[in-house]
């Protein structure tokens, strides 16, 4: 089954550039029952790494302005770690009520386009 997950959030990752961190959640909270806050937190470490690997498929056919993605990279940093000390302060039940909210408006809003 975590060979399943990897290939499908690796390929997820890839080919939409969004959404596999919601499918590694998913795995690590609700099937393996791992705490939310520790199954988030091995998401954003793996998505991490998966999104790098991601960038290589692209280097060739986007034009990348390096000068926007390091001032994009800092602010999302430090917006990161003003998150994650907010999401340790949340109860794991809100926190996945909170982000089945998000997941469901941002499907509603991509459906209506």
């Amino acid at each position: 089954m975590i060979y399943f997950v990897g290939l499908i959030s690796g390929f997820v990752n890839g080919f939409f550039a969004s959404g596999a961190g919601n499918i590694i959640i998913l795995y690590l909270v609700f099937i393996l029952k791992i705490d939310s806050h520790v199954g988030r937190t091995t998401s954003i470490a793996v998505l991490c790494i998966t999104s790098i690997f991601s960038i290589f498929g692209l280097r060739n056919i986007v034009n990348f302005e390096f000068d926007k993605i390091i001032l994009i990279i800092c602010i999302s940093g430090i917006c990161g770690i003003i998150g994650s000390k907010i999401m340790n302060k949340i109860d794991s039940k809100i926190l996945n009520l909170v982000s089945g909210i998000i997941v469901v408006s941002l499907a509603i809003c991509g459906l209506s386009r």
